[in-house]
């Protein structure tokens, strides 16, 4: 015969795992993977990858061969306008402040803090990565853009 006081013992170990669980796998999977880290560490991330001063066809073939970062856009023509006015000190007079002369854009993509949305949805976040490039295709700036919904 099953001893009522053993299941409820284990009903509630179970329970007080599966709470623990949730609560330490975000920070696992934010170790795991760098683009999960707030933005400053996500930037050292990318610039130990891409060191300023690496040439922009350098920068291109190392993100093409990152697993899991696709190329959104590559402009030969123009930087990228710094999409947060209030970072930088002083705010330039003529706005948007545009970063380098040519420029690439990588979308990282979408995280949840679990694998399962329906238990991270309030903490999904958007990464995307800019390097801006001076009319040499020398990398002067990156930029890591992370928005959490």
């Amino acid at each position: 015969m099953i001893n009522p006081d053993k299941v409820i013992k284990l009903l509630l170990c179970a329970a007080l795992f599966f709470i623990l669980a949730l609560i330490v796998l975000p920070f696992i999977l934010m170790l795991v993977n760098p683009m999960r880290r707030p933005e400053a560490m996500a930037k050292n991330y990318v610039l130990r990858l891409t060191p300023l001063g690496m040439d922009m066809d350098e920068v291109i073939t190392i993100v093409e061969n990152h697993r899991n970062w696709n190329i959104e856009q590559i402009s030969y023509e123009w930087g990228f306008p710094h999409p947060r006015p209030h970072t930088l000190t002083p705010i330039p007079e003529e706005w948007p402040y545009v970063v380098g002369d040519m420029s690439i854009r990588v979308h990282i993509g979408r995280f949840w803090p679990t694998n399962v949305p329906i238990v991270g949805f309030l903490m999904e976040t958007i990464v995307t990565i800019f390097w801006g490039f001076d009319a040499d295709g020398v990398l002067t700036d990156v930029y890591v853009w992370s928005s959490s919904r």
